[in-house]
């Protein structure tokens, strides 16, 4: 196995036409085609078209979408790269680690790994709009990483992990699509809604239910009976709180 054949690299409102370029270039080196851009098109862009070298088709194949949700909406799974992230008492921001990042090569389907804008990154809207986020390690004097370097680092670290280690044989088990794994979140917050806690806590219970589905590889299996499970408590709640 050579190259990362599932990955889509979406870049959200890039700013500099010489990035979109050099990622084009960078994508190219791991095996990587297929790009995405949420937001103004930069792909006829001199400079853009200069810096992708011998990836010309990479960016000038590249998709073009008005925002990330239109530009995740065929997608099975969504990894966010981002420096927003909060102390340990913070669950919205919980960063897995570049090196932890599980092997993109045993999901089925596809895998978008979304980039943010050069000057300040993805939303905090954005990043929860992914099923997981993780961070690259950098110096604490100098954090800030270039667009196109943050993207060839992170391709690196997951081919030189995972695609060249041979052939892998696809699981049989179908992968959970982003609409079950909604759903399940969805029973679930009704679920959360009706119990007798502290209203507070409520949005953090639910935040932490999306990031688990998130960061776990799910069958459409598995969160079809997570989904029912979860159904039935709901069920059992409503019929608690009615009756009393």
């Amino acid at each position: 196995m050579t190259g990362l054949p599932n990955i889509i690299i979406i870049l959200v409102a890039p700013e500099t036409p010489g990035n979109v370029g050099f990622t084009a270039r960078v994508m190219a080196n791991f095996g990587v085609t297929h790009l995405r851009i949420a937001g103004k098109d930069l792909r006829r862009h001199e400079e853009a078209q200069r810096f992708s070298v011998n990836a010309i088709d990479i960016l000038e194949g590249a998709e073009i979408y008005e925002t990330l949700e239109d530009a995740l909406n065929d997608v099975q799974n969504a990894w966010a790269a981002t420096a927003r992230a909060g102390r340990n008492h913070s669950v919205t921001r919980a960063l897995v680690p570049l090196r932890e990042l599980p092997d993109p090569l045993s999901i089925e389907g596809q895998l978008a790994i979304v980039f943010g804008r050069e000057s300040s990154g993805l939303t905090n809207a954005e990043v929860d709009m992914c099923d997981l986020a993780f961070a690259i390690p950098t110096s604490s004097e100098y954090s800030s990483m270039n667009l196109s370097h943050a993207v060839g680092v992170t391709l690196y670290q997951l081919y030189s992990k995972y695609a060249t280690e041979g052939v892998r044989l696809p699981t049989e088990a179908r992968a959970a699509t982003r609409k079950e794994k909604d759903q399940a979140a969805i029973f679930f917050d009704e679920t959360v809604d009706d119990l007798s806690i502290k209203e507070f806590r409520k949005p953090i219970a639910k935040r932490v239910f999306r990031n688990l589905l998130g960061r776990a590889f799910m069958t459409g299996r598995e969160v079809t009976t997570l989904t029912g499970t979860i159904r039935k408590i709901r069920d059992r709640i409503f019929e608690k709180n009615d009756a009393d």
